[in-house]
C-alpha cells in the first residue's frame, strides 16, 4: 500500500512542477521554465510532457541544437527503458524544429487530440460510420473488425475526427502496430496522451513500470474526463489490450474507446462493427451503376492520382470491373493496384491479378512493413494463428465456393487436427477476420485474396495437389449421394445442397480433368440431372466434353452415356455452332445410340432416357419395348418419366388419345415418387390436351399448379418455367384476357434475363408478337417479329427448324392483318417447310391455320374450311378455343352456310397425315384446281 501511495504522490509532485513550467512558458518566461524543467528531467528521464515543454523553452531561447539533442537523448532513453518510440507530443516538436518553425506559446494548453490529418478523401462506409456513431452513443467500447487492408484504421479515425468536438477532454489515437510486447501496451497509451513519465519511476524497484502502475496512472488522469481513445491495431496484443481497456472503462465512467482489430477484444459491453470489402458492382453492371459503387470510386480516385485524367468509361469498364471484383473490393488491395498504373496498362493490371502477391508490392514507403504489400498484409494475420487454425485455413483455401464444417473436416484428413475441433477452429478464423459467416446459410466464405494466400502456402509446402485430391473425392461423394434424391421427395433439399456447393463441385471436376482422373467421367454423369433441372445446358456441354475428351481406359457404358448426354446438351445450347457440331457427328451419334439401345444391361433412368432422347435427336426409331421396360419396372420415377416421354412423342405426332393415357400414368407416378419437377413438366402438357378438348378451366388449373410447383424452387429457378409461362399466356388469350396475358409475358421477361439460353427471349418475342398482332398493335408486333428473325440468324431454336416455323407463322399473321397477301404467302411457305421438317405436327397445324387465314383473305372460304380441318387432323384435335380458328370458322359459316362449311371441314379432317401436310402447304400452286369434296356431310368443326 505504502509504495503505491508514494508513487502517486511523486507523480502529483512532478505534474505540479510541469504545470508551473507550462504556465511560465505560456507567459513568455522560457528561461524560468527551462531552469525548472531541467532538474525534473534529470530525476525523471522519460517524463515526456516535461521533455516536450523543455524543448519548447530551449527553442524559444534560440537554442534549437540543444532542443534536438534533448529529443535524441529522450528517444534513446525510451528505447532502452520501455522499448518504445517517443509519443506524439515529442514527435511533433521534433518535426517543427527540423522545419525551423517556432512553437505556439499555448500549444500544450489548447491541443485536444492527436488524430492524423487525412491525406486522401474518405469514400464509402457511410453505413459503417452511422453504426459507430450509434454504438458509441449507446455504449462505451466499439471495436471495428476486419481483415488486413479493409480500412479499419481509416474508418476509426474518420469516425473520431467527425465527432471530436463532442469529447471535452480530447480524442487520442494510440497506434499499437509498433508495440511488440504485451507488457508495453500501457506505456503506449501513456505516451500517446502525453502522460508517460515520473510516477512509474518514483515507485519502488519491484513495482516500477508494471502494468498495474500504468493502469493507476491512466485511471487517475482519465477519471472524470470525457475523452475518446482510438486504440488501433490490437490484434497481436489482444489479451493485454482487452485487460487494460476493461480496467480503464471500469474506473473511468466518462471514457469511451474505439478500437480496431482483426479479432474481437471479448470484453463485457463490447459492440462490434464488422468491416467487409467495399461495395462491388455486379459483373454485368452498366457504366452508371459501376461508377456509383464505392470500390470503383476508390480505385478511380487513386488511379487518377498516379495517372492524371484516368476515369471509368465504356472502353475500360470491363477491365475496371475485373480489377475491383478480382480484388474483392479490399481497399488496400485497390490502392496498391491503382499505384501500379504508373507502370502498367489497365489491361496488364487486370491480367496480372492471377499473381496478385507479386504484382501488388508498391505500397507507401511511410507505412509499416506489414502494410506495404498485399502479401505482407495477409501474412501478418496468418502468423498470428496457432498451428491447427493455420492448417485448417490453408486447407479450406482450395474451396472457392465456401466452407462448411463437413467440408473443412474432410480436408483436415491426414493432419493432427482433431475432427471435433474443426467447428471451433472455423469460429476462430471468423473471429480473426479470415473467414466470414453467412448467418442464413451457416456457410463460411474466404475473401479471394486471402484464399490465394492460403493456396500459395499449400504450394510452398508441396501439399496443394494432395489437398485438392481430398476435396475432389469429398465433393464427388457428395454429388453421388445427392443425385438420386433429385428424383424424389428430397428433391428440393438436395437441389439446394448441390447449389450451395456448386462452385466447389466444379473446382473438383476441374481438378479431376486436369489430372486426367477417370473420376471426372463419373462425376459429370452424376451431375447431369442437376444440370437438367436448372437448365444449365452450357455447363453440362462444357464439362461432359472435358470428361469424354480424357484418355479412355476402354469402352464403358458410363462413357457411352456421357457421350450421349454431351450430344443432347450441345444441341440444347441452340447455337449455330452447336448445329454444325451435331451435323459433323450425326453418323457417330446414331452408332452410339444403337449401342445404347442394344446394351443388355442398360440401366434406367440415365441409360434408357439418354438412348430415347438421343434417338429423337438423330431421327432414329425407338423400339417400343425400351420405354415399356421402364414403365413395367420397379422404379416409380423412371416409369413416370417413360410415360411422360411417350406422351410428348404422341403429342408431337398428333396422337392425343395415347398422350392422355400416358400423361395420367406419368402424373400418378410423379405424385407417388414425390418429384415436383416431373409434375411441373407433365401438367402443362396435360393443360395443352385439355385446352384442345375445350376444358379451359381444367387447363388453367393445371398451369396454375405447375407455376406453384415452380415457385417452390425459389431463387434456383426451374429450367422449364418459361414453357409454363407460355402455356399460361396461350390460355389467357383463349379466355380473352389479353391484358393479363401481356402481364404474364412481362413477368416472364424479367426471369428470362437470368437465363443463359437465347431461346427464352426468342420465344417470348414470338408470343408477344402474336398477341400484339391480335390486339392491333401492329408497329410493336413488327418490331418483335424483326427481333425474332434477328435472333434466329445467330441461334437455332429447338430441334430442327421449329424456330423458323414459329417466326414464319407470326410474320405471316402480321402480313395478313396488314392485308399483304404476297408477304403472308412467302412467310408461310418458309414456315410450312420448316415445320414439316421438324416433324412436330402441332406446329405444322399452327402454320395450317395461318394458311387458312390466307385463303380467307382471298375470299376462298371453302378452302379455308378444308385447311382448318386438315389442321385438326395434324394436331389430333379440333381446338375450338383457339381465337383464330374460331374467327375463321365463324366467317366460313357465314359465307358458306353451316352445311357446306361442315362438309369442307370434314373433308380436311379425314385426310391422312401425308395428304394433310400436302394440302396445308401454301407453296401449292394457287391456280391448281381445288380437290373434290365428297358429299357425305363430313364432320362439323
Amino acid at each position: 500500500m505504502a509504495p503505491a501511495v508514494a508513487a502517486r504522490l511523486a507523480h502529483a509532485s512532478a505534474e505540479a512542477v510541469t504545470d508551473l513550467a507550462d504556465a511560465e512558458l505560456a507567459l513568455g518566461r522560457a528561461d524560468m521554465a527551462a531552469a525548472r524543467l531541467a532538474p525534473l528531467l534529470a530525476e525523471h528521464p522519460v517524463h515526456e510532457r516535461a521533455a516536450a515543454l523543455l524543448m519548447d523553452a530551449l527553442a524559444a531561447q534560440g537554442r534549437q541544437a540543444e532542443a534536438l539533442a534533448l529529443y535524441e537523448r529522450i528517444r534513446e532513453q525510451l528505447a532502452d527503458t520501455l522499448g518504445t518510440d517517443p509519443g506524439a507530443a515529442l514527435g511533433e516538436r521534433h518535426l517543427r524544429l527540423l522545419r525551423g518553425e517556432r512553437p505556439a506559446a499555448d500549444a500544450t494548453l489548447t491541443r485536444r487530440d492527436n488524430l492524423p490529418a487525412p491525406l486522401t478523401s474518405f469514400l464509402g462506409r457511410d453505413a459503417d460510420l452511422a453504426r459507430i456513431d450509434a454504438l458509441l452513443a449507446a455504449g462505451r467500447l466499439v471495436t471495428v473488425l476486419g481483415p488486413g487492408g479493409a480500412g479499419k484504421t481509416r474508418l476509426a479515425v474518420e469516425a473520431a475526427r467527425r465527432h471530436r468536438h463532442e469529447y471535452r477532454d480530447g480524442v487520442w489515437m494510440i497506434d499499437l502496430a509498433s508495440v511488440t510486447e504485451p507488457a508495453k501496451a500501457g506505456a503506449a497509451l501513456l505516451a500517446a496522451i502525453g502522460l508517460r513519465g515520473s510516477a512509474l519511476f518514483d515507485a519502488p524497484a519491484g513495482l516500477r513500470g508494471t502494468p498495474a502502475d500504468e493502469v493507476d496512472v491512466l485511471a487517475d488522469q482519465l477519471g472524470g474526463h470525457e475523452a475518446l481513445l482510438v486504440v488501433d491495431n490490437c490484434e497481436h496484443l489482444v489479451d493485454a489490450v482487452a485487460h487494460l481497456i476493461a480496467a480503464l472503462l471500469t474506473r473511468c465512467a466518462a471514457l469511451r474507446v474505439l478500437a480496431t482489430s482483426r479479432e474481437p477484444l471479448a470484453v463485457d459491453g463490447e459492440a462490434l462493427v464488422p468491416l467487409g470489402p467495399l461495395a462491388l458492382p455486379e459483373p454485368d453492371a452498366d457504366l452508371a451503376r459501376a461508377r456509383s459503387t464505392a470500390s470503383v470510386r476508390l480505385f478511380t480516385e487513386r488511379a487518377a492520382a498516379v495517372r492524371p485524367g484516368f476515369g471509368v468509361d465504356e472502353h475500360n469498364l470491363a477491365e475496371v470491373l475485373r480489377v475491383v471484383r478480382g480484388l474483392d473490393g479490399l481497399p488496400l488491395a485497390l490502392e496498391l493496384a491503382a499505384a501500379r498504373l504508373r507502370t502498367l496498362s489497365l489491361t496488364g493490371l487486370a491480367d496480372g491479378l492471377s499473381d496478385r502477391f507479386r504484382l501488388l508490392t508498391t505500397g507507401s514507403r511511410t507505412a509499416l512493413p506489414r502494410h506495404r504489400t498485399l502479401r505482407a498484409v495477409i501474412a501478418w494475420s496468418w502468423d498470428l494463428l496457432d498451428a491447427d487454425a493455420r492448417t485448417v485455413a490453408e486447407r479450406i483455401s482450395v474451396l472457392p465456393g465456401g466452407v462448411t464444417a463437413a467440408s473443412a473436416t474432410a480436408l483436415r484428413d491426414g493432419t493432427a487436427v482433431p475432427a471435433a475441433d474443426v467447428p471451433e477452429l472455423l469460429a476462430d478464423l471468423v473471429d480473426r477476420s479470415l473467414l466470414h459467416l453467412a448467418p442464413d446459410t451457416g456457410r463460411h466464405r474466404m475473401l479471394e485474396t486471402i484464399r490465394e494466400y492460403g493456396l500459395e502456402r499449400l504450394a510452398e509446402q508441396g501439399e496443394l495437389p494432395g489437398v485438392r485430391d481430398r476435396a475432389a473425392r469429398h465433393f464427388a461423394e457428395l454429388v453421388a449421394r445427392h443425385d438420386p434424391l433429385l428424383r424424389g421427395p428430397g428433391q428440393l433439399p438436395a437441389l439446394h445442397a448441390l447449389h450451395a456447393e456448386y462452385d466447389n463441385v466444379l473446382a473438383a471436376l476441374r481438378h479431376l480433368c486436369d489430372t486426367a482422373d477417370t473420376g471426372a467421367l463419373a462425376l459429370s454423369v452424376d451431375l447431369i440431372w442437376y444440370w437438367q433441372l436448372l437448365g444449365r445446358h452450357r455447363d453440362a456441354a462444357h464439362w461432359l466434353g472435358e470428361a469424354v475428351a480424357l484418355p479412355a481406359g476402354g469402352p464403358s457404358l458410363t462413357r457411352d452415356i456421357a457421350e450421349g448426354l454431351l450430344a443432347l446438351n450441345v444441341s440444347a445450347t441452340r447455337g449455330a455452332s452447336a448445329a454444325d457440331w451435331f451435323e459433323e457427328r450425326r453418323d457417330g451419334l446414331r452408332a452410339l445410340n444403337r449401342r445404347l439401345l442394344d446394351h443388355p444391361r442398360l440401366p434406367g433412368p440415365s441409360g434408357v432416357l439418354t438412348a430415347v432422347w438421343l434417338a429423337s435427336l438423330t431421327g432414329a426409331e425407338v423400339p417400343p419395348g425400351v420405354l415399356q421396360r421402364l414403365v413395367e419396372g420397379p422404379d416409380v420415377w423412371a416409369a413416370g418419366m417413360a410415360c411422360l416421354v411417350r406422351a410428348q412423342l404422341a403429342e408431337n405426332d398428333g396422337r392425343l388419345d395415347r398422350a392422355r393415357d400416358d400423361l395420367r400414368v406419368a402424373l400418378e407416378c410423379f405424385t407417388r415418387a414425390g418429384d415436383r419437377w416431373g409434375l411441373a413438366r407433365a401438367l402443362p402438357l396435360r393443360a395443352l390436351v385439355r385446352q384442345y378438348d375445350g376444358d379451359l378451366d381444367g387447363a388453367l388449373a393445371d398451369v396454375t399448379e405447375a407455376k406453384r410447383l415452380a415457385r417452390e424452387f425459389g431463387s434456383l429457378g426451374l429450367s422449364d418455367e418459361i414453357f409454363v409461362d407460355l402455356r399460361l399466356v396461350d390460355l389467357r388469350v383463349r379466355l380473352g384476357e389479353t391484358a393479363r396475358a401481356a402481364g404474364t409475358i412481362a413477368a416472364a421477361r424479367e426471369r428470362a434475363l437470368l437465363s443463359s439460353t437465347p431461346e427464352t427471349a426468342i420465344l417470348l418475342d414470338v408470343r408477344e408478337a402474336a398477341l400484339r398482332t391480335r390486339t392491333g398493335e401492329l408497329v410493336r408486333a413488327r418490331e418483335l417479329v424483326e427481333s425474332v428473325e434477328a435472333g434466329l440468324s445467330t441461334h437455332v431454336l429447338f430441334d430442327g427448324d421449329q424456330g423458323q416455323a414459329l417466326a414464319g407463322t407470326v410474320r405471316g399473321a402480321l402480313c395478313l392483318e396488314l392485308g399483304d397477301a404476297a408477304g403472308a404467302r412467302d412467310a408461310l411457305v418458309r414456315a410450312h417447310t420448316a415445320a414439316a421438317g421438324s416433324g412436330d405436327m402441332p406446329v405444322v397445324a399452327s402454320v395450317a391455320v395461318a394458311v387458312a387465314g390466307l385463303a380467307a383473305l382471298h375470299g376462298d372460304h371453302r378452302e379455308a374450311a378444308v385447311l382448318l380441318g386438315a389442321a385438326s387432323r395434324l394436331r389430333g384435335a379440333h381446338d375450338r378455343t383457339d381465337p383464330q380458328v374460331r374467327e375463321l370458322s365463324e366467317r366460313g359459316r357465314a359465307a358458306l352456310g353451316d352445311e357446306r362449311f361442315a362438309e369442307a371441314y370434314g373433308y380436311g379432317r379425314r385426310l391422312d397425315m401425308a395428304a394433310a401436310l400436302a394440302r396445308t402447304d401454301p407453296a401449292r400452286p394457287s391456280g391448281a384446281p381445288p380437290l373434290p369434296l365428297p358429299h357425305d356431310g363430313g364432320h362439323s368443326g
